[in-house]
C-alpha cells in the first residue's frame, strides 16, 4: 500500500516536472498573455504544487508511520527475546545446580561400591579359607572311607 502510494507520487511528480502548465505547451512564438489568463495559469501551478507538496508530505507520514510500527515491534521482538534468555539462563542454572548434586550423589555411590566391593572380596577370602580347610579335612575322610571300603571289598572276594 506504501509502495503503491510512493508510485503514484513519483507518477505525479514526474509528469508535474515535464508539464507544469497542463497539456499546452508553449509554442516558440511568443505571445502576449493578459493579467487573468497569466492569474489563471499561476494559480494553476501554486495549485498543482500544491498537491504534489501535499501527497509527498503523506507519503512521508505514511513512512514515518510504518517506521514507528516497525520500531515498535523490534522492540517488542527484543524484550521477548531478553525474557526468553533470561528465562534460558536461569534454567541453566538450575540444570548445573541439579549437576552437581547428581555427581554429589555419584561420588557417594562409587565411594559405597567400592566399600561392599572390599568387603565381598573379604567374605570370599573368608569362605574359601574355611571351606578349604572343611574339604581338606573331608578329603583326608573320604580317603580314609575309600581305602576301608577297598580293604573290605579285597577281603570279601
Amino acid at each position: 500500500m506504501v509502495n503503491a502510494a510512493n508510485e503514484d507520487l513519483g507518477l505525479n511528480l514526474r509528469q508535474s516536472v515535464s508539464d507544469p502548465v497542463g497539456s499546452a505547451r508553449p509554442e516558440p512564438n511568443f505571445s502576449l498573455v493578459s493579467n487573468e489568463e497569466r492569474d489563471a495559469v499561476s494559480k494553476r501551478d501554486w495549485s498543482a504544487a500544491l498537491d504534489l507538496v501535499r501527497e509527498a508530505s503523506e507519503a512521508i507520514r505514511i513512512r514515518d508511520e510504518r517506521a514507528t510500527e516497525m520500531e515498535i515491534e523490534h522492540r517488542l521482538d527484543a524484550e521477548r527475546a531478553s525474557d526468553e534468555i533470561r528465562t534460558l539462563q536461569e534454567q541453566i542454572e538450575e540444570t548445573e545446580l541439579r549437576l552437581a548434586e547428581t555427581e554429589g550423589r555419584l561420588r557417594v555411590a562409587e565411594a559405597r561400591a567400592a566399600e561392599a566391593e572390599a568387603w565381598l572380596a573379604r567374605m570370599h577370602d573368608a569362605i574359601v579359607t574355611s571351606f578349604s580347610r572343611v574339604v581338606s579335612s573331608d578329603d583326608a575322610d573320604e580317603a580314609e572311607l575309600r581305602a576301608a571300603f577297598a580293604n573290605s571289598l579285597g577281603e570279601t572276594r
